[in-house]
């Protein structure tokens, strides 16, 4: 199969690449694969310095200091001074956000940040951009959505990206699709974890696929947990709640009903999801927990009334299960939910591989070693845009159809116990890279995974395949973690010494293994 842009992630990131690569030329034929949403439709909202007390300035200084001057300067930049830009494209999609009664728009206020500025529709501002999307993407006839490819393997040629051998999930068959340009819109890698809020299509592929083709990985040892993941009850464990509930009177007790957070930071409950997670790990694995392992989220200062005013969905989500959020104290501990590393990119989305774009949750350093919330549905749509009009530009300059695939892949067997392995992996991963870090944990972590990677080779059996690039993507969040040292931000080591640091761990392929070098910031 041909076309001239494949879109690897059909969530917000990829949709709005599409979006923004139909606006600049309508004739292009678009192949998105969608084999799932990813975290997009539990995006809450965006953040924008609209608020009267905020500014352009105000929002870089809030990103910057929240990722403890990790962050790659120059994306931070193009989020927040791409942000006010998203405003004329959300009234091409009629868009509709919530507002007061003067007209302005509703803001709430996230952790980090100076001032209220994440601005929403509902409580569903990523499903209903998604649908909007979707709609447009389903009016043009040179847009393809496949639901059932899903990319294990970009395809390279004469060191370009050109493509990817996708496998079939219906007829359990391989394909090739040969483009013009990629575009890698993924997600993150968060599902690799025992315990993540992310869904299951959001494993370690898009990171394996891109080091194997030449591209840069930054920042792997940054994994944002969510603090307030549900423990409790099982049919809602891993839905997180928003933590803007903290600045309206939500607070945090431990198993013998202690207000804990005040030991750990002078802001309590409103401090950084970094130190929230960790606070929360530290009183879970001292014995203080809830019933269930977790802490108890007590949202009742927040008041009936707002909680079903601006919070219906946390409402909607617990009165499911049987419980009143506004009477009873929820469970919740850390879960894997943000992977703050990811692809090494310039502002223009473009990667050291040629031919490659990333954007979305792919895309690695922006954050630096915290998230503020409401950055990462930002993060979609201004680098979704960015990387659609790179990988448009970039188009123009090639002649010609994408060649043949030289590169087939057949269907085989499996040649390794995928189950067994796959139980090993998810021990390894949960015991050496969670809130809490060590480094005899992690050379442990280390040498089981090399030797996991040298029994579980490339493979055209899917199960295989996307085993193998969970396992690469562990051992890169492994070796970034082993090579910073100290304690920064989400990355916790008890054997820290002395100040954090201030470079950058990237991940490159060299002779076949991957490699971390330390780069400037």
């Amino acid at each position: 199969m041909k076309t001239d842009l494949l879109i690897i992630g059909g969530g917000l990131a990829g949709l709005t690449a599409a979006y923004e690569v139909l606006k600049a030329e309508p004739g292009r034929r678009i192949t998105i694969l969608r084999p799932g949403a990813g975290s997009s439709p539990y995006v809450h909202g965006f953040n924008m310095p609209l608020n009267p007390q905020d500014s352009t300035e105000l929002f870089i200084q809030d990103t910057e200091a929240s990722g403890r001057g990790q962050g790659n300067a120059a994306l931070v930049e193009e989020l927040c001074r791409g942000s006010l830009e998203l405003l004329p494209f959300f009234d091409e999609l009629g868009l509709d956000f919530n507002r007061e009664e003067d007209g302005s728009y509703q803001q709430l206020r996230p952790l980090g940040a100076s001032c209220p500025r994440v601005i929403s529709i509902g409580n569903d501002a990523g499903g209903a951009i998604l649908r909007k999307l979707l709609t447009v993407m389903e009016q043009h006839e040179n847009v393809s959505v496949c639901t059932t490819l899903h990319a294990l393997r970009l395809i390279t040629e004469n060191g370009r990206v050109c493509g990817a051998h996708c496998f079939d999930t219906q007829s359990k068959r391989w394909m090739q699709i040969k483009a013009k340009a990629v575009i890698l819109a993924a997600g993150g890698f968060c599902r690799i974890f025992p315990f993540s809020t992310n869904s299951a299509d959001l494993g370690g592929d898009a990171m394996a696929m891109a080091l194997d083709a030449g591209a840069e990985l930054t920042d792997m040892e940054f994994v944002q947990f969510e603090p307030s993941a549900a423990v409790w009850p099982l049919a809602i464990a891993g839905k997180s709640v928003i933590t803007t509930l903290f600045y309206e009177g939500a607070v945090l007790r431990n198993g013998k009903g202690e207000r804990f957070m005040f030991r750990y930071s002078d802001k309590g409950e409103c401090a950084d999801k970094d130190v929230l997670s960790f606070a929360i790990a530290s009183e879970i694995a001292a014995g203080r927990g809830t019933e269930h392992g977790g802490v108890a989220f007590d949202a009742s200062g927040v008041g009936r009334e707002r909680l079903e005013e601006a919070y219906s969905a946390y409402v909607k989500r617990y009165r499911a299960v049987g419980m009143d959020i506004a009477e009873q104290a929820m469970e919740i501990a850390p879960a894997a939910h943000t992977s703050l590393g990811g692809v090494y990119a310039r502002p223009d989305c473009s990667t050291s591989a040629e031919g490659l774009f990333v954007c979305g949750e792919t895309l690695g350093g922006l954050h630096g070693a915290n998230r503020i919330g409401g950055n990462a549905g930002l993060e979609t749509m201004v680098f979704g845009r960015r990387a659609g009009c790179s990988a448009a530009a970039y188009m123009d300059t090639l002649s010609g159809e994408p060649a043949d695939c030289t590169d087939e892949i057949s269907d085989a067997a499996a040649t390794v116990n995928i189950d067994a392995l796959r139980a090993e992996l998810t021990k390894i991963v949960g015991g050496a890279l969670g809130v809490i870090r060590e480094a005899g944990k992690l050379e442990q972590a280390k040498t089981e995974l090399e030797r996991m990677l040298e029994q579980i080779p490339e493979s055209g059996c899917y199960a295989q395949q996307r085993l193998r690039n969970d396992t690469l993507t562990a051992y890169a969040v492994t070796l970034a973690a082993l090579e910073r040292k100290t304690s920064t931000g989400c990355h916790v080591r008890t054997d820290s010494a002395g100040e954090p640091e201030k470079y950058r761990v990237n991940i490159r392929c060299e002779n076949s293994r991957a490699v971390p070098r330390r780069a400037e910031i």
